[in-house]
């Protein structure tokens, strides 16, 4: 494990700035959304795990809102004196895990994985009667649409228990001007397809569901067949409803069954599942896996998708090659941090300069 070696200065690199022990009402914010996500998330394993994991789920809450105390009383309590969003999933997830709940939104994403695989199909067949300008900006829309769907925020958790109509959630996306909005900037490289500007490109993976298969899947399945072989780097761990590497395969080989274009682009080596090394929702870069810088081979663009990747940490990040950052707003807290508004996009694109061909 070693810092993503893409990064243009991983010396000065860090995940996040948003420090919340100089920050009050962030932090009662955080506080506050970490306490009452963590009883929801204790719901969500006892449907997963059932009555024999009563003690353990017990268990897990107590030491939650123990630690949770403990840093209301000091904000600075934490190994190494840091107090950031990063630092409080990292707190999250090892509770859960010394409490032998790995992954309680297995059966969720499972649910949501199977219901968006039936959709698919439909999404990737209605590409064809648009032309490469309205299907580049649809296919942004629909990343924006999909990320809609995430455990990690009390705004739109409820979203998992309720039926959602992928294709009207992607026509009520809030219309351009975004929040930040790079989309002419990257419509020009995105036009030139096929082939696209890219030889190779690495993407950070965020929720399962309509987020990766309806959502992300469309978008790196086009910029494949205009040339551009994809890695897709997904969590080691679970975390959330983020999706594994596991996950990944799994769902990958399963839409290709049903896609010819995707099966052909996979059989020509266009596509690569790599674990990130990460086991949180957020992604600290300083800390990757092996196998992810040794895909990074002559990659030449990165994607940062979700929130948690792409805003809460890494907005900031800067890179040797071509980066482009896509996520939805769905915490009050981040959308105020940001400038704007609940369910707000967040298109950002930034090009290195390009020797000509």
């Amino acid at each position: 494990m070693s810092h993503f070696c893409l990064l243009s200065d991983p010396d000065d690199y860090a995940a996040t700035d948003w420090d919340l022990l100089g920050d009050q009402e962030a932090r009662e914010h955080w506080f506050d959304h970490f306490d009452r996500h963590f009883v929801q998330t204790l719901d969500y394993a006892r449907a997963r795990y059932g009555r024999v994991a009563h003690s353990r789920i017990a268990a897990a809450g107590q030491e939650f809102s123990a630690a949770m105390a403990g840093l209301r009383e000091d904000p600075a309590s934490l190994p190494g004196g840091r107090l950031d969003i990063i630092t409080l999933d990292r707190l999250r997830e090892e509770i859960l895990r010394r409490n032998d709940i790995g992954d309680p939104f297995q059966h969720v994403k499972a649910r949501e994985n199977a219901a968006c695989m039936e959709l698919y199909p439909g999404v990737v067949h209605d590409l064809h009667v648009l032309d490469a300008e309205a299907k580049w900006l649809h296919l942004v829309e629909c990343v924006f649409a999909g990320n809609i769907f995430d455990l990690g925020a009390m705004e739109t958790m409820h979203l998992a228990d309720e039926p959602v109509d992928f294709i009207e959630l992607a026509e009520k996306t809030k219309p351009r001007p975004w929040l930040v909005d790079d989309y002419d900037l990257l419509a020009a490289d995105l036009l030139t397809a096929p082939p696209t500007p890219w030889r190779r490109a690495i993407v950070f993976l965020d929720n399962a569901g309509s987020d990766f298969i309806l959502g992300l899947m469309p978008l790196v399945r086009e910029l494949a067949l205009g040339g551009t072989q994809i890695v897709l780097a997904a969590n080691e761990m679970p975390a959330l409803n983020d999706m594994t590497l596991d996950e990944t395969i799994d769902v990958v080989e399963q839409l290709a069954a049903g896609d010819a274009d995707l099966a052909a682009l996979i059989e020509g080596n266009m596509f690569e599942v790599v674990s990130s090394g990460n086991d949180i929702p957020l992604i600290d870069l300083s800390d990757v896996s092996d196998d992810l810088n040794a895909a990074a081979e002559d990659v030449d663009l990165v994607i940062l998708e979700g929130m948690g990747r792409a805003v809460e940490s890494n907005f900031d990040a800067s890179f040797t090659v071509d980066t482009l950052r896509l996520a939805i707003l769905k915490d009050e807290a981040v959308a105020r941090h940001m400038g704007g508004e609940l369910f707000d996009c967040i298109c950002k694109y930034t090009p290195i300069d390009r020797e000509p061909e």
